[in-house]
């Protein structure tokens, strides 16, 4: 059984002395005038002395000025307020500068009397620079949470989220409101048949830190689903709770579609084609014959009717085949173009429509220079604006004006080339479409329209470096839409135009 200390000084004092040199703190003492009583071994290292060097200096003779004052003024508020203070500061040694968390107190005798200061400091750098470094780490992961690169969320494994960024809210459709309401719930977003996968993933990056991206879908706010790509990852230290980050995958997925029905439309485009060819031979036989047979003088008046009327219909067989034999054929190059005859191979394309529609069509055409162009996709563009604007008149009729003129893309423009507008008289354009009306698979034709056509037609037009433009009216008196686009008479990049001479 030990003795009591204060039955023992002795003892009492080695215990004290043994500490004093067991510690790694740096321990010291002052007198009254600042100079240093007593100093322990792991202070008078950092110092670069021994303590024999220390003791009877004061901070001026340890420390530059701007150090020593600090340290000075610190012992006359301990001694003034006479009791212990606390101090983190950073303080430069021999070698090397470190951050000290100190503790000051006012020394005194048995009998209560102010003997000067006693303190302890110990040495805070590593702490100090892991604070450092989590906060660098912690302003670099704020910087991440806030920007629109990726949707980032915080779940947890009972299908709530705890926290979420803006472009997570955005992909989903949901608020702030409703994540600090605990609506926003990872379980509730995502579809049944995609639930095994993502406990799969989740078991994954419990056992190894993350879990490998992988591709679902998320119900938003409104009931729609969006494709996303997702990833855990196990937030250290931690055995269930993770960050998730989420791509939105809408238009990845929106031209993989694009480019789809592009490759059927190009396809159906060669099968139309080749059956035009294919029929084109006989018709042209079928239509000799009918001739032949009309030159025949025995033939009564009846049956002479039937054979112009019988000729008649095989001339508008023969003229549709020989435009979409003219409409599909794949020119690779720029060439120069008459842009009526262009226009012209398009309408007979409607011209059932245009009668059985109760609709006409007006053309307006100034004499203009030759365009350097790609004939076939300029086709295809005013196929898509006069398709669509047949369509818009089609349940009460109306008339298409086509208009051709010269001019400059912007007033005091010297970029000269042509406009053509389309101006129909149809329904018009709802105000909710008119912004997303380029984009790909936007139509106002849902049973029909696949809506690629004017993002189609945007795309051809931005290719012969023009623009397009329309305005648009709904209202009981007036409605309408009209599309203007403006071709550069020499709009095609001098790389393509000598790739043309080559090809040709």
């Amino acid at each position: 059984m030990h003795p009591p200390l204060s039955a023992t000084p002795s003892v009492h004092d080695d215990l004290l002395n043994a500490l004093f040199r067991a510690t790694t703190d740096f321990v010291f003492m002052k007198d009254m005038d600042g100079c240093y009583v007593t100093i322990n071994e792991a202070g008078a290292r950092l110092l670069g002395l021994n303590p024999d060097e220390i003791v009877g200096k004061n901070d001026y003779a340890l420390f530059p000025r701007e150090i020593a004052d600090r340290l000075v003024e610190q012992d006359r508020q301990v001694m003034k307020v006479g009791a212990p203070v606390s101090y983190e500061e950073q303080v430069a040694f021999s070698k090397a500068v470190l951050h000290l968390h100190t503790v000051k107190s006012p020394w005194r005798d048995a009998s209560g009397a102010l003997l000067g200061t006693v303190g302890v400091a110990r040495d805070v750098t590593a702490r100090k620079c892991m604070e450092q470094e989590l906060q660098k780490a912690k302003s670099r992961f704020s910087k991440l949470f806030a920007s629109d690169l990726m949707g980032i969320h915080l779940p947890d494994r009972f299908g709530a989220i705890v926290e979420a960024n803006d472009e997570f809210l955005r992909i989903t459709g949901y608020t702030r409101a409703d994540l600090e309401a605990g609506l926003v719930r990872w379980d509730v977003m995502t579809p049944p048949e995609y639930r095994q996968i993502d406990q799969a993933h989740i078991a994954e990056a419990a056992e190894r830190g993350s879990c490998t991206p992988y591709e679902k879908e998320y119900v938003r706010k409104d009931g729609t689903r969006v494709p996303i790509m997702c990833g855990y990852a196990l937030l250290e230290g931690s055995q269930d709770d993770y960050i998730a980050f989420i791509q939105d995958m809408s238009a990845l997925k929106q031209s993989e579609q694009a480019v789809l029905q592009a490759e059927k439309l190009n396809t159906a485009g060669r099968f139309a084609a080749s059956m035009a060819h294919e029929i084109n031979n006989p018709l042209a036989a079928v239509i000799n014959l009918v001739y032949l047979a009309s030159r025949d003088e025995k033939l009564d008046a009846s049956t002479r009717t039937l054979l112009s009327e019988a000729d008649r219909e095989l001339t508008r067989v023969s003229r549709v085949v020989t435009q979409t034999l003219r409409f599909h054929k794949q020119s690779t190059f720029a060439a120069r173009a008459d842009v009526v005859e262009i226009l012209e191979s398009v309408f007979p394309l409607f011209a059932s429509r245009l009668r059985a529609g109760n609709m006409t069509l007006s053309r307006s055409y100034e004499k203009v220079p030759l365009l350097l162009c790609y004939q076939h996709e300029l086709r295809h563009a005013f196929a898509n604006l006069a398709g669509n604007a047949f369509d818009a008149m089609q349940s009460h009729g109306g008339t298409l004006r086509v208009r051709l003129r010269q001019g400059h893309r912007w007033k005091n423009d010297p970029v000269a080339g042509i406009y053509v507008t389309f101006a129909d008289t149809g329904t018009g354009i709802a105000p909710a479409m008119r912004e997303r009306m380029f984009e790909p698979f936007v139509t106002t034709k849902e049973q029909t329209g696949t809506g690629l056509g004017l993002w189609a037609t945007k795309n051809i037009v931005g290719k012969h470096h023009g623009h397009i433009r329309f305005r648009t009216a709904t209202g009981a008196k007036r409605r309408g839409t009209v599309f203007r686009i403006f071709l550069p008479l020499d709009g095609i990049p001098p790389e393509d135009q000598q790739d043309a001479l080559v090809r040709g």
